[in-house]
């Protein structure tokens, strides 16, 4: 009997949760993850089929995440290169006890992560071969360099205020308020761009009458952005740092491309910390936001005049391919192995490299060159780049 009526009204069964975003209507599949406000679904649209993605975050009233949230979409849609994860479409829902729910809709990506390539190796008892991890190491190195050399437009359009941080947030959207994947907007007011310092901020818009435009910049490697005779306006160079590289935010698209995901913890960096209390608010993001066994030693106990620079991911990169080749951080390993303190293992750079698997001693280089306690020491995303593919060519003529 029941199974006629299964039959006959599987409509009526049909308890798949559904929602809308931009208009669109998605179909709930399944939890793909969680964290202290935040879901990521995996969802279906119900017009065409097409998996994806959909990030679901709950900014109550008094929680502070709503900016960071912000911050974070801003990164979705501020990105294009193929090695970074893009935004497909965001939704902001005014809820009736007045929190708002950030919906970021994202590419679904069915082969998973490089943690789940360890994962598998693991179970497998197999390892992963030098040209695979490289492959992999070298897609990871290309969003890198999108991030730590991003082309700025100054002109940008931003979907927060220039008093945005010194206002109340939840009256900074209207309610039900949709922005697209484009991130464009009707309000044609001056918006505050999040990926400039508020003095970088304030002097591109006390010169915006003026040509050339020129934006100052705390950081070493950003350029001047200028407006041309012709009134065609140029980008600057400014350095984003993800600051949580590991296997777990790498995803893998279809060809196996690396492609970095998880950009709530980007930053602008290249800055000096000014006070203690700046330190301590950048600790307190650092802790929730940013790896232990992938964290480089300069993050651990941040202090007034420390520099924060592009090298954190570096240091982040070299121990995510040790990850890859032996299946732990080098610094997890070694609290595994011989019962260290992780903190002290990272910042005395204190690692070794297991028996087995065994790897040439050209990827093992590769592993030390990022693995630098002195990030003045520490070699650019270009020079790390650059190695990498001298050690894809040394693997080439061997075999």
């Amino acid at each position: 009997m029941w199974d006629i009526f299964n039959c006959c009204c599987p409509c009526v069964l049909d308890q798949t949760p559904t929602l809308k975003v931009n208009g669109s209507k998605f179909r709930i599949l399944n939890v793909l993850g969680e964290g202290g406000f935040s879901f990521v679904y995996l969802v279906e649209s119900t017009r065409n089929k097409y998996k994806y993605a959909l990030k679901k975050v709950n900014c109550s009233y008094n929680n502070g995440n709503f900016q960071q949230t912000m911050k974070e979409l801003e990164f979705y849609r501020e990105f294009k290169s193929p090695y970074i994860i893009h935004l497909v479409g965001s939704s902001i829902v005014q809820e009736p006890d007045g929190s708002k729910t950030v919906y970021i809709l994202l590419p679904y990506f069915k082969n998973g992560t490089l943690q789940d390539v360890i994962d598998k190796n693991s179970v497998d008892e197999s390892n992963i071969s030098e040209k695979q991890a490289l492959r992999y190491f070298v897609g990871i190195c290309r969003g890198l360099i999108a991030m730590h050399r991003h082309q700025l437009s100054t002109n940008t359009r931003i979907r927060i205020s220039q008093n945005f941080q010194s206002r109340d947030p939840f009256t900074e959207l209207s309610s039900n308020e949709i922005n697209s994947g484009n991130g464009t907007s009707n309000d044609d007011s001056e918006e505050r761009n999040p990926f400039l310092s508020h003095e970088e901020e304030n002097n591109r818009r006390s010169s915006s009458s003026t040509r050339p435009l020129t934006i100052s910049s705390e950081s070493d490697l950003s350029q001047n952005s200028i407006i041309s005779e012709d009134g065609t306006e140029l980008s600057e160079t400014i350095s984003i740092a993800h600051r949580d590289i590991k296997p777990a935010n790498i995803m893998l698209s279809e060809d196996g491309t690396a492609v970095l995901c998880d950009l709530g913890s980007c930053e602008k960096v290249n800055y000096t910390i000014q006070s203690q209390s700046q330190a301590l608010s950048i600790q307190e993001n650092i802790n929730e936001r940013c790896t232990l066994a992938y964290r480089a030693p300069e993050l651990i106990d941040v202090s007034s005049g420390d520099k924060i620079t592009d090298k954190v991911d570096i240091w982040s990169l070299g121990c995510t391919l040790y990850a890859l080749l032996y299946g732990f951080s080098p610094f997890e390993r070694e609290e595994m192995s011989n019962g260290a303190n992780m903190s002290l293992a990272i910042s005395s750079g204190k690692y070794s490299f297991p028996d087995s698997p065994i790897y040439s001693t050209s990827i093992k280089n590769l592993i030390k060159f990022c693995i630098e306690v002195d990030p003045s020491k520490r070699p650019s995303i270009e020079d790390v780049l650059n190695k990498a593919l001298e050690a894809q060519r040394l693997i080439e003529v061997s075999t």
